[in-house]
């Protein structure tokens, strides 16, 4: 039996995806790891089926044409044989300790999701920032989403810290856009409404790197690319009538989820400056009044409507707002 099936999408990824496929290999047996070559125009390919053919009981590689990162994850969904299914993006690695815990734990849990911590690993010099989640949930117990305490402001649930059922991720019928980036905020939260039992485990899993120039979370890449968080914003705040989930405290955790992407979309789109920015922030916020009225009534009064301010002057306070927090929490 296969507990987990890793996915690691790659682009261009033959720099640095050894290391993130050897930190997977410790599981031996009982994991799957699945390597897509997303169209990749490096060695990418050759590198998987080379690990393909040396760990055929445990590698497999698929080659696909480009079709970006939600494209890679929704055909790793499609072949995974695991009762668990874990993202892993191909410039990060996972602990080598907090697997080999992992791996003894989880052929004993059943729960629909399984949250570890994950770390920011720099290349600046800065010191390595974990994100923990014991002040929220119960630790090595199952649990429901009614039992979890609240979040710190710094504190969100991310690709890196989740890992879902597959069953669940099957249930919930996503389809993440091709060509997209930023889709993994749909990962994380269409599955939260199938999602009725809770793990949590205290250990520093999942090493999350920053540092290369091209990574989708560097600023002017955000910027660049603003119309793709606005796009995933939409199907995220679209998705759900939150009125209808019927945990309280889930229903507060999606709203939270909301408000970050829509800060996240608008800020972004001012960031660029110019007319089509500001079009496109505007756009945004339309879409959901007319689509989800009733959380455009409550998102318009947080701090997303703070930073969809119009004129130079709300543009001015949004950017501000976003400079400060970025020195507070150094999140890219």
């Amino acid at each position: 039996m296969k507990y987990i099936s890793f996915v690691v999408p790659c682009y261009n990824s033959e720099a640095y995806m050894e290391n993130c496929i050897e930190s997977l290999l410790i599981g031996g047996e009982d994991v799957e790891i699945i390597i897509i070559d997303d169209g990749s125009k490096d060695k990418t390919g050759k590198i998987a089926d080379k690990y393909q053919k040396k760990y055929p009981k445990i590698v497999k590689a698929i080659h696909q044409e480009n079709g970006g990162h939600g494209a890679g994850i929704m055909t790793g969904l499609s072949v995974a044989t695991g009762k668990y299914f874990k993202v892993v993006d191909s410039d990060d690695w996972v602990d080598k300790k907090a697997y080999k815990t992992l791996l003894k734990k989880i052929k004993k849990i059943d729960s629909d999701l399984i949250i570890m911590n994950y770390v920011y690993t720099y290349t600046d010099g800065r010191i390595n920032q974990t994100i923990s989640f014991k002040n929220v949930f119960k630790e090595n117990e199952e649990m429901t989403w009614d039992e979890m305490k609240k979040f710190k402001p710094t504190q969100y649930l991310s690709l890196h810290s989740l890992m879902y059922k597959k069953s669940v991720l099957d249930a919930s019928s996503m389809d993440l856009p091709k060509h997209t980036f930023y889709e993994d905020n749909l990962f994380i939260y269409i599955p939260f409404v199938n999602t009725k039992t809770i793990y949590y485990m205290d250990l520093d899993f999942y090493r999350y790197f920053i540092g290369r120039e091209d990574q989708s979370v560097q600023e002017p890449q955000l910027i660049k690319r603003s119309s793709h968080q606005v796009l995933v914003t939409k199907l995220v705040c679209n998705k759900y009538d939150l009125d209808e989930v019927k945990s309280k405290k889930l229903r507060k955790m999606m709203y939270r989820e909301c408000v970050f992407c829509m800060t996240i979309g608008t800020i972004f789109s001012r960031l660029a400056m110019n007319e089509e920015g500001e079009k496109q922030y505007k756009e945004l916020w339309e879409s959901i009044k007319e689509n989800n009225p009733k959380l455009y009534k409550r998102l318009i009064f947080s701090k997303a409507g703070a930073c969809a301010i119009p004129g130079k002057f709300g543009r001015f306070i949004a950017i501000k707002g976003y400079r400060f927090a970025h020195s507070l929490v150094k999140f890219n």
